[in-house]
């Protein structure tokens, strides 16, 4: 147990935290990461200029357990914070994790080992969703599926298998050394990871419950704020960064966009929240798209039933909010 205790001067695994007002869940996600069966990390806790007991939390961690330390930054968000712990962190691996989640105890030993044998520079796993954790429900052990970046993209675009976190995904350091979160806006996530991948010629998708994300209802997706129309933007850059970079993957980027632009129509119709601009917008990519999603065999039933619900029109669109 001792020597899990000391943080070698590479360590094998960083890992990164943001941490903003985090300390009902803190200290559990921090005991999650020290509990790991892979004890040769070390723990960057960001904080992100926090106005309640998170520091202190870091600290009393960071007394007892030399893996982890505190990183105190200006308030700047989460794509600033993890910045910064890119900035320092001196492991052959990186990953990030959520102030708010948990990893099961095995995680980084069985992310380990997946990519040693793939040879890929990326692995992905599953994950639990629920507001509550069971470590009962992990996986067991399963066979990996190793991907091209192309063939990674179209997994994610299309919302098969592979998603757009940032969290349960470990990366080798080369592939994000030169790349950064945008700063200041939402959906971060989902505007990095097909820069992320980019620099990794094999991916590889681990189909085990190994990363707990927590589900409640402070969660930044279960409130309507004006950041949530940031998806608009980030898909819209996503398809041009497609268009001009891999032509390939044109068909899947208009899926993505697609299923934004619709999934904010229906939350703005069944909030009865009036934001005319963003409503017209969504309208106007929808009936561009729905053609196309229509007849791409590759996309979701769930995204072909909206394509084909736009066109009976707003009205409707409205009923099924209230039917769902």
């Amino acid at each position: 147990m001792e020597d899990r205790m000391q943080t070698t001067a590479t360590p094998k695994v960083s890992v990164i935290v943001p941490a903003y007002n985090a300390a009902e869940y803190l200290a559990e996600c921090m005991q999650s990461i020290a509990d790991q069966t892979m004890g040769d990390f070390e723990a960057i806790v960001v904080d992100d200029a926090s106005t309640d007991s998170t520091p202190e939390i870091i600290r009393r961690f960071a007394a007892d357990d030399s893996r982890f330390r505190l990183l105190s930054v200006s308030h700047g968000g989460v794509s600033r914070a993890r910045n910064s712990g890119i900035d320092v962190a001196r492991g052959e691996y990186i990953c990030f994790v959520d102030a708010d989640d948990r990893c099961l105890p095995t995680m980084f030993e069985r992310m380990l080992d997946t990519l040693t044998v793939s040879r890929a520079q990326i692995c992905v796993c599953d994950f639990i969703k629920d507001t509550r954790v069971d470590t009962a429900a992990a996986s067991k052990p399963a066979q990996s599926e190793v991907f091209d970046y192309d063939g990674a993209m179209k997994a994610a675009l299309y919302q098969k298998r592979i998603l757009n976190n940032a969290w349960g995904v470990l990366f080798t350091r080369e592939t994000v050394s030169d790349k950064r979160f945008r700063n200041g806006i939402r959906f971060e996530d989902l505007d990095a990871f097909y820069r992320f991948f980019e620099g990794a010629n094999r991916i590889v998708y681990l189909p085990e419950k190994l990363y707990f994300y927590r589900q409640h209802p402070s969660s930044f997706l279960h409130r309507h704020t004006s950041e949530r129309m940031d998806v608009l933007d980030v898909t819209d850059r996503l398809a041009e960064y497609m268009a001009s970079r891999h032509p390939s993957l044109v068909r899947a980027a208009a899926d993505r966009r697609f299923s934004a632009h619709f999934n904010i129509l229906m939350h703005l119709l069944a909030g009865h929240i009036s934001d005319p601009a963003s409503e017209r917008r969504c309208i106007e990519v929808i009936r561009s798209l729905r053609m196309a999603e229509l007849t791409d065999p590759n996309v979701r039933l769930k995204n072909k039933c909206g394509a084909l619900a736009s066109y009976l029109g707003r009205p409707f669109l409205r009923l099924l909010t209230r039917l769902n």
